[in-house]
Formats: C-alpha cells, structure tokens, sequence
C-alpha cells in the first residue's frame, strides 16, 4: 500500500515525522460529520481554564484563526492514537473541535436534512484551499480594532481570492465574522484550481479531500479495508468500489426485510377494523424506523461523501416524513377503532361513525402538518410552499367542489343527527334502513335488498322521513256503509268499532282509537276510523290490523250492516260532431 509523509508540531522547536497509510488519512473527514452542525452559536475551542468557552468569530483574524487551529487539531488527533485503534469513544473526544471549525460557516442557506454532508464538503474544501495559498501575515488581518468604533468593518476577503469572512446582520449568529454562504457554496469549486498547488503550511495530514473517497467510518476497521483487492479501493462516481458494494448489500438486507414486514402486514386473520389497522401500520413503522439507521450507516461508517452523502440524508428523509405520515394517518384510524373495540360502544352507532370522521380529520391534520415540516427540513422553502399549496388549493377546490360539499354535507349530518346507522328512512322515493354514514355518502339498504348510496350534500338538504324513530304505528281508515241504512244500524256499527278497539293491544292511554260517523258521500255513509299501535312493530302492528278487520267482517254481517265499496259511473258524451266518447269517473 502507498505511503505518505507527514508532519505535525509536537512542541514549538521540534518537529516529528509520521508515516500513515494512505487510507487513514481519511478519517478526518469521517470526524469531521460528528459534529453539528445546526448549533449556533458553536462551540469554541477547549481549554482546561474555561471548557464552555464559544468559539471566538469576532474578527476576521479571529475566525479564519479558529477554524484553521481546530482543523489542525482533530487532524493532529487523526495520526495519534485513533490511527491504531478507532473507536466511538476516541470520536466523540474530537467532536468539540469539530464543531469549533465548523461553526465559523456560515451553513444558515443550506437545507437542515443535507446540512452536515454541506459543511463537511465546505470545510474540507477550505482548509485544503487556505492550506495552499499564501495567508497574509496575521497583522495583516482586520481584528478587533477593526470590527470596533462607529463605523466597524463588515466583510474582508482573503487577497487574490473570492473566499470571505463577513459579518453577520441578523439571526442567532448576528454580530458574529463567518465564512460566508457564498464561499461556503463555491468552496468545491475553489479547490480544483489550487489542488495542484503544494502546500504553504505545515499541517498533520495532507490530501484530506482526496482521501475522503477511500477510509470507513469507526466501527469499519481500517485493516480490513487495507485487505481488500486494490480494485476494490478505485474511485468511481466519487466514491470507492468497496463501498458502492457494501450499498448494495445494505439495500438488499432492507428490502428484504421490508418485503417479509409487508408479507406479514397483509395476511388475513379477522374482519376486525383495529387488527387489520394494526397490521398495515407495520409496514410504514418498519420503514420510518429503518431510515435513521439506513442513513447513519451509509454517510457515517459506509461513508459516503459530497453528492451521493447529501442524496442520502435527502431521500432518506423524504422517505421518512412520507412514511411518518402515512403512519399518522393510520394510526389515527386504529386508535379509534381501538376505542370502539370497547362493549360500551356500537360499532355500528352514529357515535362510532363520528369517532371515524375525528379520527380521519387528525389524521388529515398530523399528516399534513408533518409533510410542511418535513418539507422545511429538505430545503423547501415554507413561504413559497404554502404560496403553492394556496393556489394549488384553490385550484383543487374549484375541481372538486362536489367532494367539499359532501364533505361539509357529512359534518351537517353527524351535528343535526336526523337518522343513524340502523335505522329505517325515507328519503328521496328510497325506503331501507341506514347502514353507513361515510364522508361522502350514504348506504342505504333497501327494502328489497338492494344497496343506494346517496352524496350527503343531497341528504344534508333532503327531507327525510325517519320511521326508525317513530313512537307508534297511526293506522286510519274509513268503512262505507249503504246509503240506505238505517240510524239504529249507524249506530250499532260505531258501538260494534268501539267495542272491537276497546282498550286493544298495543294502545297506550294518552292514545284512545277515535271512531267518527264523520260525513256523507255521495254514494255511502262515511265512517271514520283511527287508532295506534305500540310498539312501532310493522309486523305486530299488520297481524293486529288483521284482527281487527276480521272482527269488522264478522261482526257486520252478524248485523247485517252492509260495506259498499266506491261507485264508478259510466256516461255517454254526444259531441258536436255527433260522435261518442266513452268516460269513467271514479267517485
């Protein structure tokens, strides 16, 4: 394996010689996404006198100075012990000045989900840049006295380059000298007109950009990866063989899972709403919680640097958000039919259905709420996302005003509360008994056993009549008796009705039968008949309508009291043209 020399200053007289594999070298880069770098504002250097001490960006001086010292820290760190035996614990130890260096870019316009993988590119690009030019003398740099008074310096750029340090007007970061965002974005570009430079200055270890393609993160020992074929170790699309193989293999293994989780989550075993919610969350849970632990290995151990790295933390996040709101929305729905799994409750009753309907709005809620914040975290900007969803949802209100009426047309329903899952009603010419109350409609299920689904926009305006709800059966009805029969048999036939309905089955006191000799037809004597049944019992109530017009019968003709049916009259029409024209009329 090639060897390089490098230097590092053990004391301020001498000097030490340390001979590293090509690929150790590397890890600097991999430390160097320990840090954070959200924090602001960051951490300065240690010192055993004040540990919490910020990170010094008062001047330009002050800033270039930190960030070039702490990357030669952990660079220094790099070639000590952590050369021989990586750990966890030995990158943590270097994590403060990793966020000291780090904390002098000015990272505020880069998205938070590609943020680390930024600044590590940014970081590394400079400090190979200003390791190969030719610094001014320190001063030569504005410092304090430059950056005080009434009229303080704003922005100073590093002689014959576009790198500068500027300060910052607004934010938590206010008053503070950064790299600024422009240099930051540029750093990449800076850095292939200098590669070929030599370096002005001494640092611990040289070619961190190059070597940031080869070495693993800590928990991959570096021995192993000097083992491997030296194919395995050539540099395609930015990133070493090995580990676009080591790639496929993690992607293999998490898709397998996912596909043995899905297999799982979709076997049948109950017609059970809340079991089979439980089941479909499986696969969502399954992806949102293997996403973290995706990313970490492919951009932290793996290591994946610059594009591919950012591409990693982006669309591992887009996964997550989307399968966290996919999960939201399903485990909405699963609470509450968690929640009606309780015998308290029907399932069928119009309080279940309104238990849904919440549940579906929160879901609606969480997920969209999750989606702008997941949004945000990718880079997309929230005021022109919401400017977006604004004209988008104007744009999906105009095409689907139908679906928002029924919409509202639902929340109508399940306030005013006009019928319920179960009961039987009228509406629209449609007889049957509710079996559904959805978002957008309603299941009605026929008397002859069909299923009608009407929009509830419809039913929200309808005029229903609930039978379902009604107290009693009302029958009434009115017997035609012979013109020609006499009073006394008037009589006798209004004391046979009453004695036939006399406190009869079904009647309730406050709800006699009313018997009237009401009027006088033209071709009958009219007697009016009324009474109630209750229960409201169709069934009971027809076989008690059929004793009673037994009794009626039977009764009657004992009497001899004769029913007459309606008369039809047939008349002859001579017209003017002498023809005849037949009519019936139907009295």
């Amino acid at each position: 394996m090639p060897r390089s020399t490098t230097t590092t200053d053990l004391d301020d007289t001498s000097k030490v010689t340390i001979a590293l594999p090509q690929y150790v070298r590397r890890s600097v880069c991999r430390l160097l996404l320990l840090g954070s770098l959200v924090l602001a504002p960051a951490l300065s250097a240690v010192s055993a006198e004040h540990p919490l001490e910020p990170v010094d960006t008062s001047s330009p001086r002050a800033t270039l100075s930190s960030f070039l010292a702490n990357v030669d820290s952990v660079m220094k760190a790099l070639g000590g012990e952590y050369r021989d035996a990586p750990s966890y614990e030995l990158a943590l130890r270097n994590m403060v000045p990793v966020e000291r260096a780090l904390a002098t870019l000015d990272l505020s316009e880069t998205a938070p989900a590609t943020r680390v993988e930024q600044g590590l590119d940014a970081g590394t690009y400079l400090y190979e840049v200003l390791s190969r030019i030719e610094l001014p003398p320190p001063d030569d740099i504005p410092g304090k006295t430059a950056v005080s008074g009434p009229d303080p310096l704003i922005r100073w750029t590093v002689p014959h380059t576009e790198i500068t340090i500027a300060r910052v007007d607004t934010g938590p970061q206010a008053g503070q000298y950064l790299f600024t965002a422009d240099s930051v974005a540029r750093a990449g570009k800076f850095y292939l007109k200098i590669r070929d430079l030599p370096y002005r200055r001494p640092i611990p270890l040289q070619h961190p950009a190059e070597l940031r393609e080869y070495l693993p993160g800590w928990m991959i020992p570096i021995a192993g990866i000097e083992r491997l074929p030296a194919w395995t170790r050539q540099v395609v699309f930015g990133q070493a063989v090995w580990k676009w193989g080591a790639f496929a293999l993690l992607l293999v293994i998490i898709v397998g899972a996912l596909k043995v989780v899905h297999r799982l989550a979709h076997r049948r075993t109950t017609d059970k709403l809340a079991y089979k919610y439980l089941q479909q969350l499986a696969l969502p849970v399954a992806i949102l919680v293997s996403m973290q632990p995706a990313a970490y290995l492919l951009t932290e151990q793996i290591n994946f640097i610059g594009a591919m790295a950012r591409g990693v933390n982006l669309v591992t996040g887009v996964i997550a958000y989307l399968c966290g709101t996919w999960a939201a929305w399903l485990g909405s729905l699963l609470l509450a039919e968690l929640i009606l799994l309780s015998p308290r409750m029907a399932e069928d009753s119009l309080d279940a259905q309104l238990l849904r309907l919440s549940a579906r709005i929160i879901g609606i809620v969480l997920g969209v709420t999750m989606i702008f914040y997941g949004a945000n975290q990718i880079g997309i900007p929230l005021v022109g996302l919401l400017a977006g969803v604004g004209v988008g949802g104007l744009a999906i209100a105009l095409a689907a005003q139908d679906s928002l009426k029924n919409l509202l047309g639902s929340l109508m329903i399940f306030m005013d509360q006009p019928y319920k899952p179960g009961e039987r009603i009228v509406v629209q010419g449609h007889d049957g008994f509710v079996e559904q109350i959805g978002l957008r409609s309603t299941k009605i299920r026929m008397l002859h056993g069909a299923l009608t689904t009407i929009p509830n926009e419809k039913m929200a305006s309808a005029d229903i009549e609930n039978i379902g709800r009604r107290q009693f059966i009302r029958r009434q009805t009115r017997l035609r008796l012979a013109y020609d029969t006499p009073a006394e048999k008037v009589e006798r036939a209004l004391e046979i009705l009453r004695e036939i309905l006399d406190n009869h089955q079904g009647m309730q006191p406050e709800l006699p039968p009313r018997v009237f000799f009401d009027e006088f037809n033209p071709d009958s004597l009219n007697i009016l008949v009324s009474y109630w049944y209750h229960p409201p019992k169709r069934w009971e109530s027809l076989a008690f309508d059929e004793q009673v017009n037994m009794a009626i019968m039977r009764r009657f003709a004992a009497e001899g009291i004769r029913l007459v049916p309606p008369v039809s009259t047939t008349r002859l029409v001579r017209e003017t043209d002498a023809s005849r024209q037949l009519s019936t009329v139907k009295d």
